[in-house]
């Protein structure tokens, strides 16, 4: 055999440990030798090892998923109904939100106390809250305001949310009255939705009031909920919501509870609960699914869902409820079909007029002047003078880059002589 130099026999030696290495990596890293060194390199816990299916456990923050059981939620979360407003107050159900943000929504005396009094609750508790989240209705609006003012919360930690607050559409049956269109509603949830909420749709609305179910609502509360704890670690955040409803369902929500119990967690006006977790709601829950106030309802709006089903269209154009408080008889626009009943009966009563019926001779004669004001017997004006332009005064880049000018704000006699030169 031949003689290797020294250089050809160190080359031949690096070439087989590095083939030798290349070999024992591959072993390590897929066969049985490679799970052993990886459990070698777990890090001792108080109870042993930890276990591989426990440390690949992601915590990552997104979408957050329902229920949320103890040390799932990143915040802690108080809950806040807004104060009675003038809709409430007039018995009203308005829950279109184009009406929401009115002035008409906004607090009354009575629901300006109850703010002051949550907030009074809060302060009482040593609460400071990082974060107040809050509807765009006009009495979300007051409510934060007063917050704000009673327990020095800045601006900066006051945050609107647009449209994932909002609270859940009654479809046609917006505008009815509030004192019997919310049992109804109650009823409805609690015999038809569900336990995901699925079910349970009121009846169809032609003016964009939605008709929604509370699992419509439930996409929004869950996309509000993830916004939250991605956006935020470790604070204490206040939410107000227009309606006792949203509250009620998000509790439902993080608590694990058939969502056609939901109403029996109802907010009253101006009730906050703090720290709302999977424990406390199933306890108040507890409380309030016998209580006599939550059956009372229920059993009065199956009466009442029955009735509103029952109710022939023209009797439901009849019992709407004009969202106005200041709104009366007189000044309602009646439609045309309820008309002639109208006046047959005000014939009776020997009046002429339909109230909130317009006044068509007072149209035609207003249309007649202002056309006999626009009419000129056809003739064209000719003593009229021509209408002249009048040249803009130069910038001053323009008078700088010419030398016609130093001013802006004095025309340049120039200018003027070559404006005259080439007309």
């Amino acid at each position: 055999a031949p003689k290797l130099s020294g250089n050809e026999h160190a080359h031949s030696r690096r070439s087989m440990l590095h083939t030798a290495s290349m070999s024992f990596a591959g072993t390590v890293s897929s066969g049985p030798l490679a799970a052993l060194l990886r459990s070698l390199g777990d890090e001792p816990e108080a109870g042993g090892c930890k276990s591989r299916a426990n440390r690949n456990v992601a915590n990552a923050m997104g979408l957050v998923r329902f229920p949320c059981p103890p040390g799932t939620l990143m915040n802690t979360y108080h809950l806040i109904r807004a104060g009675e407003s003038g809709y409430e107050a007039n018995d009203v159900l308005i829950t279109n939100p184009l009406f929401l943000t009115n002035r008409e929504d906004a607090l009354t005396d009575l629901g300006i106390i109850q703010v002051e009094e949550a907030c009074n609750e809060m302060m009482s508790k040593g609460m400071n809250p990082s974060v107040v989240k809050y509807s765009l209705a006009a009495k979300c609006i007051d409510t934060v305001n007063i917050m704000a003012t009673n327990m020095m919360i800045g601006r900066n930690r006051i945050v609107p949310e647009f449209t994932f607050m909002d609270q859940r559409q009654a479809g046609l049956w917006d505008g009815k009255p509030l004192s019997t269109t919310e049992p109804a509603m109650f009823a409805l949830d609690a015999t038809e939705a569900g336990k995901e909420g699925r079910d349970g749709r009121p009846p169809a609305n032609e003016d964009g009031t939605a008709n929604e179910t509370l699992y419509d609502q439930v996409v929004r509360l869950r996309q509000l909920m993830s916004i939250l704890e991605t956006q935020y670690s470790g604070d204490e955040i206040v939410l107000v919501f227009p309606d006792g409803g949203s509250p009620a369902l998000l509790s439902c929500l993080i608590a694990g509870i058939p969502l056609n119990k939901c109403h029996a967690l109802n907010f009253a006006p101006g009730e906050i609960r703090f720290n709302v977790n999977m424990e406390n709601s199933l306890k108040l829950l507890d409380e309030k699914i016998s209580s006599p106030e939550y059956n009372d309802a229920v059993t009065m709006g199956n009466e009442q869902l029955v009735a509103l089903r029952t109710a022939p269209v023209e009797e439901e154009e009849k019992n709407f409820v004009d969202p106005s408080p200041s709104a009366t008889a007189e000044t309602v626009a009646i439609k045309p079909s309820k008309q002639s009943e109208l006046a047959k009966a005000l014939a009776a009563d020997g009046q002429k007029e339909i109230p909130g019926s317009p006044d068509f001779f007072s149209f035609w004669a207003l249309g007649a002047a202002g056309s006999l004001a626009m009419w000129n017997g056809g003739k064209e004006k000719e003593d009229e003078e021509p209408i002249l332009e009048r040249s803009s005064v130069p910038t001053l880049a323009f008078a700088n880059a010419t030398g016609t000018s130093t001013s802006l704000f004095e025309p340049s006699t120039t200018l003027d002589a070559v404006n005259l030169q080439s007309t």
